[in-house]
């Protein structure tokens, strides 16, 4: 059993566990053949040799295989669709999505009236030209429902939209700032005698002392996952 994707039109249609018969056919672990069908009539014709397992009944075009199928479907693995020429650009396209949403900002412009309690915002690429942010936050002001202060200055608005980027600037440097601060006292604690798992100076008296920082790594990742998943935490 492998995991396919099957896609059609140059975009993926979905992602099974899948079984491949000696014939070279696709099917899935319910025991079902994986078929490419468009149209509408037929696909309710061939759903009811499918449920009642007359797979015989069912034309071999409709069947797939790995690669280019006759129905219409590519099949292949995660490797080999990244390989495709439509693979590739889908990647590209994902990758274009993340660089630009890294330059994407909220600037919080207003409050709203009583009972509403959404901000007035503005959301985009902070990267865009100052007068074209602000023509945009000034239209959010002007036609947003029940906003506070609509009467903002250009000065005022431009003065938020220059703090978001200086914020959005400095970003990089206070992500690596934190992450030096994060390892210096990592190793001032390893220096001291720090018990990792236990998260304190217990000078072996836990009776499971490490050094290795993985392990309270690991314990608060593990605390965090029971948190989101179950709204709890293993602490009791």
């Amino acid at each position: 059993m492998e995991t396919i994707v099957a896609a059609r039109n140059g975009k993926i249609a979905l992602t099974i566990p899948a079984i491949i018969k000696a014939d070279g056919t696709i099917w899935t672990t319910s025991g079902s053949p994986l078929l490419g069908v468009t149209d509408p009539d037929e696909k309710k014709r061939v759903a009811g040799l499918v449920r009642d397992k007359k797979f015989s009944a069912i034309p071999a075009e409709y069947f797939t295989r790995l690669g280019d199928n006759p129905n219409g479907l590519w099949a292949g693995t995660h490797e080999d669709w990244e390989k495709t020429p439509a693979g590739q650009a889908e990647k590209a396209e994902v990758q274009a999505r993340a660089e630009q949403e890294k330059k994407m900002v909220t600037i919080y412009l207003s409050s709203r009236g009583w009972g509403d309690f959404s901000p007035c915002e503005w959301r985009g690429d902070i990267t865009r030209p100052d007068t074209e942010i602000l023509a945009e936050c000034r239209d959010r002001l002007e036609s947003g429902h029940d906003v506070d202060r609509r009467d903002q200055t250009d000065d005022q608005l431009l003065g938020l939209i220059i703090a978001a980027r200086g914020k959005w600037e400095g970003a990089p440097a206070r992500k690596e700032a934190r992450g030096k601060a994060e390892a210096e006292d990592i190793q001032r604690k390893i220096d001291s005698g720090f018990c990792f798992n236990c998260e304190s100076w217990c000078h072996g008296d836990c009776g499971h002392y490490s050094s290795d920082p993985m392990i309270q790594f690991e314990h608060n990742l593990k605390t965090a996952q029971a948190e989101e998943k179950y709204g709890i935490n293993d602490e009791g």
